[in-house]
């Protein structure tokens, strides 16, 4: 895509260039035939004002008024037709108009014109060069045409390509949003939802007969537990649409966290979960690594939680030369079946920061590469 922008930009300035060139071509062979006078110099500047003034409009991205480039076109049609009888050495400016009226102008209108140029070339070099000045010009002409028509190929596929590169960017960012939910909001609402159930029941209970102290005790330590985890969801959330600024704490202390949250969750719903985590050796960490680890540990917890009936887990963090290795084992009943979305974007993930993902029964694995800061 690079090359083929860099190819339309040399196309454009080539076109400048051999304008300049062929102008000064035509002041130095009217100098040579006695035919430089003072109207044919006003001529040569008008032409290159009124050239100059269009191409640097069209290169700053103005907006072009309606028939703005045709009647630019006309004038310095006009103004080369003038040059062109009163030297012949001007004659050889067609090719860049060909060019330009071919690019301009609609493709029957374009073709119509550039016959007329050349027609109008003729009757200056056939005189002069006989059969040479007929098949010069036409060749050029035709040189000129099968330019202009490459170049607007070339555009059409540039554009063409881009509008896939933004379709598969959109595609991209979509899947990087749905990984993010569900890494987070997500699987946060999941939790709210569980524990809200079991308090459900906690206060069909009460509501049978007079209060229990334990029971409204049980109760008022579920409501901490949704509110906990309402206010981490939020948090991330917030963190997400502040474009996933890394958090101030360090990793060990964020593992922690999502340990101690998980052990809570479980305790609304009555079950029993101890989550160890070693980590000592990782607070150096930096960014994306430590993200992708995180992610690791809330995956492989999350799965724990929902599916594996475990009461007992040891998150693993270390350091293997310039790689992070992550564990997250659990005695319960390990994932098994074909992976689910979680698992599938959290392997995208990974790959993501160049590191691989390992799923063995009840062990969640990943190998990260760490950047040194």
């Amino acid at each position: 895509m690079k090359t083929t922008n860099r190819i339309l930009v040399l196309l454009g300035v080539s076109l400048h260039v051999l304008v300049a060139v062929l102008l000064g071509v035509g002041l130095a062979g009217a100098e040579r035939d006695a035919e430089l006078g003072a109207f044919t110099v006003a001529l040569v500047a008008a032409f290159a004002g009124i050239y100059l003034a269009g191409t640097v409009w069209f290169n700053r991205g103005k907006p072009v008024p309606p028939g703005g480039g045709e009647a630019w076109l006309t004038l310095v049609i006009s103004l080369w037709t003038m040059l062109a009888l009163r030297s012949a050495a001007f004659v050889w400016l067609e090719f860049p108009l060909v060019m330009l009226a071919c690019f301009i102008l609609p493709s029957g209108l374009g073709l119509a014109i550039s016959a007329l140029l050349l027609a109008a070339t003729l009757t200056r070099t056939v005189p002069v060069s006989s059969w040479g000045g007929l098949i010069g010009p036409t060749i050029g002409t035709v040189l000129a045409v099968f330019i202009v028509y490459a170049y607007k190929a070339l555009r059409e596929e540039t554009e063409h390509y881009k509008v896939l590169e933004h379709a598969a960017g959109v595609a991209e960012e979509r899947a990087r949003l749905s990984r993010e939910v569900h890494d987070t909001m997500a699987q946060g609402l999941s939790s709210i939802v569980l524990v809200g159930r079991a308090l459900d029941k906690q206060l069909a209970a009460l509501s049978g007969g007079p209060g229990n102290a334990q029971q409204v005790a049980e109760a008022r330590a579920t409501l901490t537990t949704i509110r906990n985890t309402a206010k981490e969801n939020l948090a991330a959330a917030r963190q997400f649409v502040a474009d996933n600024a890394p958090p101030l704490e360090p990793l060990p202390a964020r593992l922690e966290g999502l340990a101690r949250a998980a052990e809570e969750r479980q305790r609304a719903l009555g079950r029993t979960l101890r989550v160890q985590v070693k980590a000592e050796r990782v607070a150096a960490i930096p960014e994306p690594a430590a993200g992708a680890i995180e992610r690791v540990v809330r995956e492989g917890l999350s799965n724990i939680e929902r599916h594996s009936q475990a009461d007992q887990a040891v998150i693993t963090v270390d350091m293997l030369g310039t790689t992070a290795t992550v564990d997250v084992y659990d005695n319960g009943a390990g994932i098994g079946g074909d992976e689910g979305f979680g698992l599938q974007g959290l392997r995208a993930r990974v790959a993501e920061v160049g590191g691989e993902l390992t799923v063995d029964g009840s062990v969640l694995a990943a190998s990260i590469p760490v950047e040194r800061p």
